[in-house]
């Protein structure tokens, strides 16, 4: 095929993959905003509203779903994936986020990925399944459409319209004559199918042509199946669930199928990275240390990540699941993501367990050096990546408790007009990073925050920058003649958050005990759940998550602090499948 016909098609390619992306498609909620939902807001400010449901929108798949939903229809590695930019995330971390766009570099990326990806599968054979023909001569434009229909309905987890099928079955013909190929015509219709808004975007906008109460939209059978397998498994839905989208009507319905998916490895993974999302250690494997300071982070660095990970999906596949389980157990794993070798040094030499462990056992930490360590928060995930690369961070130590895992609102430093400027410190006058940090206490423009935020953070002092312990319980700290040791101190004391979590504490640990009773944390598992499902977190869908709250209120005591069950009563709630199309 000629250079000049690759390039109309190529045109021809982008048309199709960005037509309708304004308005809505006829009976189908299929229509795609064209700024990719951004103008709804992600967690990025927004109006503030008391309306209970969410928005009627469109969220554009983060690179983890697209990786996901490629490999489900052309069983090839997304691996262009790797290279798109960033995910936008929510202020707190969540990658599933509705204003997440697709930018003029990522539209790019998209082709050049899409191009890769059917050469890809025609290498492996993936198309003789996909889209068998006898004898492509004679039937190539039936075959075609045939493929159109049941690639495109995979691809765009929805049955095809008149108006999907006939921009592609148009670029078949353009690519297959005048020269072209069966197998080109088909290769091209992939690669729009690829970048077409259908298949890039979520839609939760119902059906157009149903009768609804003002100001209010359900969403259609295949828009809820969608939701509820990118929730559950990050990926698209599978033959099962969209062969029973009538029952997903109805709560019992929908929560029969999650329960079906999350015991998969697809949702086990989706539900470790949503929990690291949220505690923020989800980069914690591309954290990095002086090595002047920590030396030996670098070779505990693929230890310190799997151990989170591996926690995580202990808790919630052979566990408990619970909030007490996640921050007061007193055991950790390495079953995953390190070598036997690698673990058994981490346990050694990190915990100070004499004869190290196993990579496939919990490891009970009662004996380790220090006393025992208590929950993930006072692991070296949460301990090394809310800290600097020289030393702990208090405050950022206690901004993720009090955040992340107590949902305690905190101004922003910079909305108040002040600069923060870290402790410099002294060589002259040896101090510990506690000692330091309590300067701010002292300051009159911080210390109504710092008081408690500070507070919170000091109890974490027993554990350096890499999240290991202080031998001794003492600090090593620099000084003009030398390195000094002094005593750390972590007993310590909330007050004025009003909330059950005031009170003294001895240290972290006993920190984390009273974190994982709190019903002040179950509450924001909640609300933390509800940010992370809905991909909006911001002040715009406070009315929405609020409502979800008096809903999860409803569930038995001792289902609420469970994380399984609080997805359960998400996917339950008219939360998941109204939407509202009024402010």
């Amino acid at each position: 095929m000629s250079s000049c016909r690759r390039i109309v098609l190529a045109l021809i390619v982008a048309g199709v993959g960005l037509g309708g992306c304004v308005g809505r498609r006829s009976g189908q909620g299929g229509g795609l905003a064209g700024d990719g939902g951004a103008g709804a807001g992600g967690d990025n400010g927004g109006m503030a509203s008391d309306n209970p449901l969410l928005p009627a929108r469109v969220r554009r798949l983060t690179n983890a779903e697209y990786a996901a939903s490629v490999f489900a229809l052309l069983g090839v590695n997304a691996e262009a994936a790797a290279g798109f930019p960033r995910d936008a995330t929510q202020r707190l971390g969540f990658t599933v986020n509705d204003a997440q766009i697709v930018s003029s570099v990522l539209a790019g990326q998209l082709d050049s990925a899409a191009q890769a990806l059917v050469a890809a599968a025609r290498q492996t054979g993936q198309f003789d399944l996909l889209a068998p023909c006898g004898d492509p001569s004679s039937d190539g434009e039936s075959c075609a459409r045939t493929f159109i229909q049941s690639f495109g309905a995979r691809a765009f987890r929805r049955p095809l319209t008149a108006e999907d099928i006939h921009p592609l079955l148009a670029l078949y013909r353009a690519a297959a004559g005048g020269g072209g190929s069966h197998d080109d015509g088909i290769d091209f219709v992939t690669r729009a199918v690829l970048q077409a808004p259908a298949f890039i975007y979520l839609t939760e906008l119902g059906d157009s042509t149903a009768v609804s109460p003002a100001g209010k939209i359900t969403l259609t059978p295949h828009e809820i199946a969608s939701l509820l397998s990118y929730l559950a498994t990050a990926g698209p839905p599978d033959r099962a669930l969209l062969g029973d989208v009538g029952a997903l009507v109805t709560a019992d319905g929908r929560e029969q199928q999650l329960r079906r998916l999350l015991p998969t490895l697809e949702a086990r993974t989706r539900l470790v990275r949503l929990v690291r999302e949220w505690l923020g250690i989800d980069g914690v494997a591309e954290l990095d240390k002086d090595s002047n300071v920590y030396p030996s982070f670098a070779a505990h660095h693929d230890a310190i990540a799997a151990e989170s990970a591996s926690f995580i999906d202990e808790v919630l596949s052979n566990g408990a699941g619970t909030l007490q389980e996640l921050l007061g157990a007193e055991w950790t794993i390495i079953n995953n993501g390190a070598s036997e070798e690698q673990v058994s040094a981490y346990y050694t030499d990190h915990y100070g367990l004499g004869a190290g462990g196993t990579a496939t056992a919990r490891m009970v930490l009662t004996g380790a050096r220090g006393g025992a360590r208590v929950g993930i928060l006072n692991q070296s995930a949460f301990l090394s990546r809310f800290a600097t690369a020289t030393g702990s961070n208090p405050v950022a130590r206690g901004v993720a408790v009090m955040r992340r895992v107590a949902c305690l609102e905190l101004a922003d430093p910079a909305g108040l007009d002040i600069n923060v400027i870290p402790p410099v410190p002294d060589p002259r006058t040896p101090r510990t990073t506690r000692a330091l940090y309590a300067a701010h206490a002292a300051d009159p423009l911080c210390t109504t925050c710092h008081r408690s935020i500070d507070n919170f953070g000091f109890a974490f002092e027993q554990y350096d920058g890499m999240g290991a312990f202080r031998a001794d319980r003492q600090e090593a700290v620099k000084t003009a003649a030398g390195t000094v040791l002094l005593p750390v101190d972590t007993a310590t004391t909330v007050a004025g958050t009003g909330t059950d979590l005031d009170g003294d504490y001895a240290d972290s640990n006993a920190l984390a005990r009273a974190l994982s009773r709190s019903a002040v944390a179950r509450a924001c598992l909640a609300r933390q759940m509800f940010r992370a499902a809905a991909g909006r977190g911001d002040a715009s869908v406070r009315g929405a998550e609020a409502h979800f709250v008096t809903q999860w209120q409803q569930l038995p005591a001792d289902q609420q602090s469970n994380l399984i069950e609080t997805l359960v009563a998400f996917v339950r709630s008219d939360v998941f499948v109204e939407r509202s199309t009024g402010p």
